[in-house]
């Protein structure tokens, strides 16, 4: 009798394991099943690479923002008489001539104006620069607007900043100390601008004396095939309106609904 019982419990225990491993089988021959996950792990090292690091400026870039004297220097009164009657024979002949042109001719920048861009530009303004402002602070913000030859339109306080803080920033950032002096320093002003990345300037540098020259995105900063300054260049730019002459190679021409353009001659 217990012979027989012990036959069938082992009967019994065969199908069980039976079953399971058909279960199994089953199982990892599903479809889509693939490897059925176990307890052994494996760890994969990985490395980064270490950047590089960025070059730093050893050298004085002049960027002095935020750091200027809020005084202006006093404008004396043969520099305004000369800025204003150059911007006068500007204005008269654009009236007449391009007026689309005149209307972009902003109202005169306050003192306070001009003031506070010293201030954060932390550069003294030329009293040129400063008489010119009083004039006009700018001629707008697009293409359209009044150009000194051969393409630059004259930019506000506000712009003036926001570009020399460009400026400023990239070429700190860049780390390069060949780019100091060359491309751009702190110690000049952009007054002008193409709006293609290219200014006028003056150049604040000791012993510069406001130097006006260019620059753009590409090119070291240029002065020697400029006017010698800001003023020069307002008094040569009405003598051009008024005989069609020329500004370093450039005459000036009415194009498109009394829009003042520059051509090369």
């Amino acid at each position: 009798m217990k012979t027989r019982w012990g036959q069938v419990l082992a009967v019994v225990a065969a199908v069980v394991v039976i079953g399971l491993v058909t279960v199994l089988l089953v199982a990892n021959t599903e479809p889509g099943a693939g490897p059925r996950p176990t307890t052994t792990t494996t760890t994969r090292k990985t490395t980064t690479a270490t950047p590089p690091p960025r070059p730093t400026l050893t050298v004085d870039s002049g960027c002095r923002t935020g750091q200027g004297r809020e005084r202006l220097v006093d404008v004396p009164q043969q520099v305004t008489d000369r800025v204003n009657r150059a911007w006068e024979r500007i204005e008269k002949w654009l009236a007449a001539k391009a007026p689309a042109s005149a209307r972009t001719l902003a109202p005169p920048a306050t003192r306070e104006a001009i003031s506070d861009m010293q201030r954060q530009l932390g550069v003294p303004v030329p009293a040129e620069l400063i008489a010119s402002l009083l004039r006009h602070n700018g001629a707008g913000t697009t293409m359209r607007g009044f150009t000194l030859p051969p393409f630059y339109t004259p930019m506000s306080t506000t712009a003036i900043v926001d570009y020399h803080k460009m400026l400023c920033d990239i070429l700190i950032s860049s780390g390069h100390n060949e780019s100091v002096g060359s491309w751009w320093h702190g110690q000049v002003i952009p007054f002008a601008q193409d709006f293609a990345g290219g200014n006028l300037l003056l150049d604040q540098r000791p012993g510069r004396k406001g130097k006006l020259g260019d620059r753009d995105e590409e090119t070291e900063m240029m002065f020697d095939w400029w006017p010698a300054t800001l003023t020069d260049l307002l008094e040569q730019t009405a003598t051009a309106l008024e005989t069609n002459g020329v500004v370093r190679n450039y005459h000036p021409k009415v194009v498109e609904d009394g829009i003042l353009a520059w051509d090369i001659r």
